[in-house]
């Protein structure tokens, strides 16, 4: 009873702490994901290294009434915050949505700027989805079911490992590993104009940079996912996807949420205790079914 109540009155303060406060977002989830590991039954194992040369690591959620020998269907989650900001310490909330619905999650962190500039963070990415190809079935996953989710500068690292053969190919994989792909308010074809974003891709990468390029009809199937009221990520972004997707003969989807849908709403929206009529994390869940996940 003692720990109920505390989760009951941490969603609110989490809740006021990230809707109000710009510059307590990561306060706002460390809040929010305390009451959900309160009130949540997963299995964590943190703090895996994926990267020796880089200390980089990753956490892997799993249920922990799972008692049986079955393999679940994984996904890879990548973080959004502009290639600058984001820990994965911050999206246990994702984690608990999808580990409810069957899936073991996966939670890497990448290099940011300015330590690290692009491409860099993007082989990050497709390393983490190596070793997860490599290693997650030790935890309960089906490297036959791995599939890559990621909201913001998280979905451009999602879709850009999926459909640049060359990422997954420096790590002696290919992009058929990847069983499906959900990008949610992706800027995958955008051309940098503010200065931390010119110098985070650099003006010489301005065409390579954009996924649309890199397109061939070898994708895996994929849901691009945007909101009408997301004035951060501009909805070009999805439209260019499905152009260069369309023309290569790919499997996709896309879907897309009313003004009343931000860019941060659509990420909250993932979890259940946000999401109200739109339930971000069930459409995902719905789309992978559709494409036949085990």
């Amino acid at each position: 009873m003692k720990r109920l109540l505390i989760v009951i009155a941490l969603i609110p303060v989490a809740v006021l702490v990230f809707a109000f406060i710009r510059d307590s977002t990561g306060t706002g989830l460390n809040i929010l994901n305390t009451a959900v590991s309160l009130s949540s039954n997963m299995k964590v194992n943190k703090e895996i290294v994926f990267d020796t040369n880089k200390d980089l690591k990753l956490d892997i959620y799993s249920n922990a009434d799972w008692q049986d020998n079955t393999k679940r269907p994984v996904i890879v989650f990548f973080y959004g915050g502009g290639w600058s900001w984001g820990d994965k310490a911050y999206f246990t909330f994702v984690a608990d949505s999808f580990v409810k619905k069957g899936y073991v999650v996966v939670l890497p962190n990448y290099t940011l700027y300015p330590v690290e500039k692009y491409p860099t963070f993007v082989k990050d990415g497709a390393k983490a989805v190596a070793w997860v190809n490599d290693n997650v079935s030790e935890y309960g996953g089906d490297v036959n079911n791995i599939l890559v989710v990621g909201h913001s500068a998280g979905a451009y690292i999602a879709a850009m490992v999926a459909f640049n053969d060359q990422y997954l190919a420096a790590e002696n994989k290919q992009t058929s590993i990847i069983k499906a792909v959900a990008g949610i308010a992706g800027p995958y074809n955008f051309t940098p104009k503010a200065q931390e974003y010119i110098d985070i891709f650099g003006e010489e990468n301005f065409d390579d940079m954009k996924i649309q390029h890199h397109v061939n009809g070898n994708e895996p199937p994929s849901l691009l996912i945007h909101s009408e009221g997301d004035t951060t990520v501009g909805l070009f972004n999805q439209k260019l996807m499905a152009e260069a997707l369309t023309a290569n003969g790919d499997t996709f989807e896309m879907l897309l949420y009313g003004q009343d849908i931000t860019h941060t709403s659509v990420l909250m929206k993932l979890h259940p205790w946000f999401a109200g009529k739109v339930d971000v994390a069930s459409d995902i869940d719905a789309f992978f079914k559709r494409i036949n996940i085990q």
